[in-house]
């Protein structure tokens, strides 16, 4: 149970570094898409070493554990992507309303992942 409020503690506070990541980039004209990998960059190795010391309480970081964190995260970087694309263009929402409205639908996807196939194998 601690584990899973862990997670969503470190995972709140990397959406709150990634929203005004992606906010400040759109604001000052980078293309939503283009926003969405640039603000994703920094807050991903910042979750990987927060959930490794902190949340799953591995003893190391590891190369193979960081290889499989950025796959997961890739992937769901695509997922949003292809999603923030869908809801912006054909559905014309705002861009910034959009990633607003996608944000808590990959958590629960990512933290089962996270425990089985990342932290859990690393």
């Amino acid at each position: 149970m601690f584990e899973l409020v862990r997670f969503a503690a470190v995972g709140a506070t990397s959406t709150l570094i990634y929203l005004a990541l992606y906010t400040g980039l759109v604001l000052v004209g980078v293309p939503f898409l283009l926003a969405s990998v640039v603000a994703f960059l920094p807050v991903v190795v910042y979750s990987y070493l927060v959930h490794d010391r902190w949340t799953f309480r591995t003893r190391t970081p590891t190369h193979r554990g960081l290889a499989r964190w950025l796959l997961l995260q890739g992937t769901m970087l695509g997922l949003n992507s292809l999603a923030l694309w869908g809801l912006v263009v054909p559905a014309g929402i705002h861009r910034l309303v959009a990633q607003v409205v996608l944000l808590p639908l990959l958590p629960p996807t990512t933290y089962l992942l996270s425990r089985r196939r990342v932290f859990g194998a690393a």
